[in-house]
Parts: structure tokens; C-alpha cells; sequence
């Protein structure tokens, strides 16, 4: 049990010390471009988020006007193309939430990823064309976010 708790320290530190000074390794990492937020948090909020997941929110939705009740749900496949974009959009402006500055505390990222996971299942089924997936994923996400906003005071 020693030596085997032996073997694994030290080859555990051989591996470390090796890819340490990688070239390759340590120049990429060296060489990534640093993360800025270009905007503040609200209006990232305004105009990334919110139009994104509303893209979402619109499968349960219905418009009433003068010609009577019309469900919004995606009928044709350039509605199914629009839901696409924008649950894809959703997803990956989750990572942007995590660029440095962004985050609030430590509990920042598990909302994210809450949200990460709702976007992505919405994406999933709006590619396979889903609706019940992405309707379930479209009531979820108000209290993803409500729940967020309520935490961190975001209005």
C-alpha cells in the first residue's frame, strides 16, 4: 500500500514537472489572449441575454391583435431555425458570464451552469425539432433567472 501511494506521488510529480516545462504547453498558455468585458453586467443583461432567452420564452407564447388568438409556437423550419439561434446563443453567452470581472462570489459559476445546462437542453431540442423539450426548458428559465437576480440584486 506504501509503495504504491509511493509510486503514484512520484510519478505524479514527474508528470507535473514535465509538462511544466513543456514548450508547447506553457507558450499556448502564455500565448492566450486575456477575457474582457466590454460592457457592464446590465447591458450585456439587455442586449445579449435578455433577447436571447425571450427567443425561448416566445414557444409558449401567444399574440392576440385584431384577426383573433395566435399561438407562437415554431411552425415552420425557419421558426425552428430561429429558436435554434437563440437557445445557441443563450448557451454560449453563458461563458461570457464567467470572464473575470464578471463573476459576483463563489456561488456565480453553479448559477451559470444552471443556466448553461437549460440553454443547452434548449438548443438539443430545438435542433430535433422538440417542442415539449423546449417549452419545459422555456418555463424553467424565468425562475433560472429569477432566481439569479433575486441572489445578486440584478435588475
Amino acid at each position: 500500500m506504501i509503495g504504491s501511494r509511493l509510486s503514484a506521488t512520484m510519478i505524479s510529480a514527474l508528470l507535473l514537472s514535465v509538462l511544466g516545462s513543456s514548450p508547447s504547453i506553457s507558450d499556448s498558455a502564455a500565448s492566450m489572449p486575456p477575457f474582457t468585458a466590454h460592457v457592464d453586467m446590465k447591458t450585456f443583461m439587455e442586449h445579449v441575454l435578455t433577447p436571447a432567452a425571450k427567443v425561448i420564452w416566445s414557444v409558449n407564447g401567444t399574440m392576440i391583435d385584431a384577426q383573433g388568438e395566435h399561438d407562437l409556437s415554431p411552425k415552420t423550419d425557419e421558426d425552428w431555425e430561429t429558436i435554434t439561434s437563440g437557445a445557441a446563443t443563450l448557451a454560449e453567452a453563458t461563458n461570457a458570464l464567467m470572464i473575470p470581472g464578471r463573476a459576483q462570489d463563489a456561488e456565480w459559476n453553479s448559477y451559470v451552469k444552471t443556466l448553461a445546462d437549460a440553454a443547452d437542453r434548449a438548443y438539443q431540442a430545438a435542433e430535433a425539432h422538440d417542442l415539449k423539450t423546449v417549452a419545459e426548458v422555456s418555463d424553467r428559465l424565468d425562475s433560472i433567472c429569477a432566481s439569479c437576480h433575486r441572489h445578486y440584486g440584478l435588475e
